[in-house]
C-alpha cells in the first residue's frame, strides 16, 4: 500500500522513546509519505532516552493541520514536555478535529489528553498512564492497537508493527470503513466526507487529462464536477456544525464507545 502524496508529522522532544519516533518514521517514509519531524520550538535537535539525536525540521507554531494528514505522537517523557505547549495542542486538536489521523503511543496519550480530544473514546496506552486516560472521558482497553475514528492509540513498543499499520491502513487509499463512520462524532464524519470528496474528484480530474477517449474524458468530467459538488455541500453542514455544535440536525448523532 502506497501513502504516496501523504503528508504526516511526527512530535518530538527532549526524552523520546527511540523506537517509538523513529519505527513510525521510517516506515511512513518507506510507505512514501513526506515525514516531517516536528518539535516544539524548544531546540533544533533533540536527544532520546537513550541519547540517540533527531533533528527538527519545524517547530509546531510554524506549521498548522492543514499541513498534514497524520499526527504521530511517540511516547517516552518526551508527552509530558509537549503537552506544556500551545502550538502543539492546537496542532493535535485541530488535526483531530478535521478529521485528520491522530496516532499516540505508550505514554504519548498524555497529549491527546492536554488536547482535549479523548472524551468518549475508546482507547489504549502504557498502563502507568490508564487512569490519566480515563480521567480525560475515554474508555481504556489493554490491546495492541485501538482504531476509533480518526484516532489511533497503543501501549509500547512490541505494538509498533500493529500501531504502524493501523496508520498506514487509515491513511491508505481514501478508503472509509464503516466503523470510522460509527465511531466518530458528526463533525468528524463530515471532515472525513469531505476529504474523500475531495480525493475522489482529484482522481477523476486525473483521468480526464490522462484518457484521450471524448466520451470516456466526458465521463470523468462529470463526475468530477458531482464530487465537487458533493464536497461543497458538506463543507457547509460541516461550517455550520462548527459553529453551532447542537444544531438540531445532528442531536441525535450517536458516538458508540
Amino acid at each position: 500500500m502506497t501513502l504516496k502524496g501523504k503528508r504526516v508529522a511526527v512530535l518530538a522532544e527532549e526524552m523520546y522513546q527511540e523506537l517509538e519516533l523513529w519505527y513510525p518514521t521510517l516506515r511512513m517514509r518507506e510507505a512514501g509519505a513526506e515525514v516531517k519531524i516536528v518539535g516544539t520550538g524548544s531546540s533544533p535537535t533533540y536527544a532520546s532516552k537513550h541519547g540517540y539525536p533527531v533533528t527538527v525540521d519545524v517547530s509546531a507554531d510554524q506549521v498548522s493541520a492543514a499541513d498534514f494528514d497524520a499526527v504521530i505522537i511517540p511516547g517516552g517523557y518526551a508527552p509530558d514536555r509537549m503537552r506544556r505547549y500551545p502550538a502543539v495542542l492546537k496542532l493535535v486538536r485541530e488535526a483531530f478535529e478535521q478529521g485528520k489521523v491522530i496516532a499516540a503511543i505508550c505514554h504519548a496519550g498524555w497529549v491527546p489528553i492536554s488536547a482535549g480530544i479523548l472524551k468518549g473514546r475508546r482507547v489504549t496506552s502504557f498502563f502507568a498512564i490508564k487512569d490519566d486516560m480515563i480521567n480525560a472521558g475515554a474508555t481504556w482497553v489493554d490491546e495492541p492497537v485501538v482504531r476509533d475514528g480518526n484516532l489511533i492509540t497503543s501501549r509500547m513498543p512490541d505494538d509498533l508493527p500493529y500501531f504502524c499499520s493501523a496508520i498506514i491502513q487509515a491513511l491508505g487509499g481514501g478508503e472509509v470503513s464503516a466503523d470510522i463512520v460509527e465511531t466518530t462524532t458528526a463533525k468528524e464524519a463530515l471532515a472525513i466526507a469531505v476529504r474523500a470528496e475531495e480525493q475522489a474528484a482529484a482522481f477523476y480530474k486525473a483521468a480526464v487529462k490522462r484518457t484521450r477517449d471524448p466520451e470516456a474524458k466526458a465521463m470523468f468530467e462529470e463526475l468530477a464536477q458531482e464530487e465537487l459538488g458533493h464536497k461543497a455541500r458538506l463543507e457547509k453542514e460541516y461550517i455550520h456544525l462548527s459553529g453551532d455544535p447542537n444544531w438540531a440536525r445532528y442531536v441525535l448523532w450517536s458516538n458508540l464507545p
